[in-house]
C-alpha cells in the first residue's frame, strides 16, 4: 500500500516548532499527536480533517500511543506517563517512569504499557512495563540510550 497526500491541517502555533510521534485510536477516531516544543497534545478529528483540541501540560510530549478509547503520552520534560481518555480528553492518570521517557507501547487487551526512558545523569537508560490497572511495574536496564 502506498501512501497519498490528502490534506494540510492547521495546527495552532505551530509554526517553526517540533512534533513527535502521533497515534490513531480507532474507536474515537482521533489522532493524537505529541507537540513536544508546546509541551501538548493536539488532537484532530480523522473524520473531518480538522483540529479538534490542543491539551496542554505535557512537557516534552514524545510518545503517543493509542487503542480502544485510552492514550497514553510519555512525558520526558517531566518523568511520566500519562493516561487519557479519548472520548473526554481528561487526563485519568499520571504515573512516574525513569528519567526522559520516550517511545511508550500499549497491550490494551492486558492493561500494560512498556516505556523507555533514555536516562539522564543519575539514572541510565531502561525499559519500564507498568500495569495500567494496578500500578506495578517491572524494568530493566538498557545497554545503550533506546531511539524509540
Amino acid at each position: 500500500m502506498s501512501l497519498s497526500y490528502k490534506a494540510v491541517i492547521e495546527l495552532p502555533d505551530a509554526a517553526g516548532t517540533l512534533f513527535d510521534h502521533g497515534a490513531f485510536d480507532p474507536k474515537t477516531r482521533r489522532v493524537f499527536v505529541a507537540h513536544t516544543a508546546r509541551d501538548r497534545v493536539e488532537v484532530i478529528d480523522h473524520d473531518t480533517g480538522r483540529h479538534l483540541a490542543t491539551l496542554n501540560g505535557f512537557p516534552e510530549a514524545a510518545g503517543v500511543v493509542a487503542d480502544d478509547g485510552h492514550v497514553l503520552v510519555t512525558k520526558r520534560g517531566a518523568p511520566g506517563l500519562a493516561r487519557i481518555d479519548a472520548r473526554t480528553l481528561e487526563t485519568r492518570a499520571v504515573l512516574d517512569t525513569g528519567p526522559r521517557p520516550n517511545g511508550v507501547a500499549l497491550v490494551s487487551h492486558l492493561r500494560l504499557a512498556a516505556v523507555a526512558c533514555t536516562g539522564d545523569e543519575t539514572r541510565g537508560p531502561e525499559l519500564q512495563v507498568i500495569d495500567l490497572g494496578g500500578h506495578r511495574r517491572w524494568a530493566i536496564d538498557l545497554p545503550g540510550r533506546p531511539r524509540w
